[in-house]
């Protein structure tokens, strides 16, 4: 069973359904509202548990409702939550996603007790991790130099970094030189290389970009256009599972988490890209961003032919 810490955020979330953006001063009527955990990192850490992994989840809370339901939706799914620390004086992170009728989404987000995750926390709760991890994944939703401070604890001990890109933030590229994988989506690459990737030669110009700052591995996540995988000279589409997207908020979380849990557990990188592909598509066929991450018998259905 590979294990792996995940560091990053952990929100609630105000997942509205809505027939199409309001706009300005309009009183538009939702089809739901629902409240749920979610968060980059804890959708991750869950979808590897649910995927057959083990996942440490570091991440920072407030002391309110929203981490008491995170917390135990968290435990509920098997995530070690022994490394996710109560701010006393932040709110837990909140965000509002606004869930069009197409499946797309627009986000809203208060990043709270996030942002205020120390540094010497997680290199506290990260060191004893150390011997047991198989791997480290995280986000941008946590401050850099926590992120620095993690890369260089998890390169002095060999183990393969994997970066999730997003949400785009200005953040160094020394955080992804010598990751195993550098996982963002289209508009997180658009924002790392400057330029639009809606044609497919574009989009391929930047996997190789982004190859040259460093990573081993580029996998490009493309929506419905699938993966495009860049690594050493070879560069390659992998297509993506035809589905209903209803919600496509957690898909890119389920998408990375596959692709680690794979990759760990010995398949070769076009295998698991063919697997990250079919845990997004499931995620983005179902409502709600932590509670439509995959599990491995689903993935296996999926890969075997049935129907999402």
């Amino acid at each position: 069973m590979p294990a792996i810490a995940v560091i990053g955020s952990i929100v609630a979330d105000i997942v509205v359904q809505t027939p199409r953006l309001p706009r300005s001063g309009e009183n538009l009527h939702a089809k739901r509202i629902r409240v749920m955990p979610g968060g980059k990192a804890a959708n991750a850490a869950v979808a590897f548990t649910r995927l057959g992994g083990r996942a440490y989840l570091l991440g920072n809370t407030g002391s309110d409702a929203f981490a008491a339901m995170a917390r135990q939706a968290l435990e509920q799914e098997g995530v070690s939550i022994s490394t996710v620390r109560a701010d006393p004086e932040h709110p837990t992170g909140s965000g509002i996603l606004l869930v069009e009728a197409t499946g797309q989404t627009a986000f809203i987000i208060d990043p709270g007790a996030n942002l205020t995750l120390p540094v010497a926390w997680v290199e506290e709760a990260l060191r004893p991790l150390l011997p047991v991890l198989d791997g480290l994944l995280f986000n941008f939703e946590a401050p850099e130099a926590c992120l620095l401070r993690a890369v260089e604890l998890a390169r002095a001990h060999n183990l393969p970094v994997f970066v999730d890109a997003g949400p785009a933030r200005p953040y160094t590229p020394v955080l992804w030189q010598g990751a195993a994988v550098l996982t963002p989506n289209q508009a997180e690459a658009e924002a790392m290389v400057g330029y639009s990737l809606a044609e497919s030669a574009a989009a391929e110009q930047a996997a190789r970009q982004l190859l040259e700052q460093g990573a081993r591995t580029v996998v490009l996540k493309m929506g419905g256009r699938g993966a495009l995988v860049a690594q050493d000279r070879k560069l390659w589409w992998s297509p993506a599972f035809p589905v209903q997207v209803v919600d496509s908020a957690g898909d890119g979380d389920a998408f990375t988490a596959g692709l680690v849990l794979a990759l760990l557990e010995g398949r070769s990188l076009a295998d698991a890209v063919v697997y990250a592909n079919a845990c997004g598509a499931i995620a983005a066929a179902r409502a709600g961003t932590m509670v439509s991450m995959p599990t491995a018998a689903e993935v296996a259905a999926l890969l075997r032919g049935s129907r999402v």
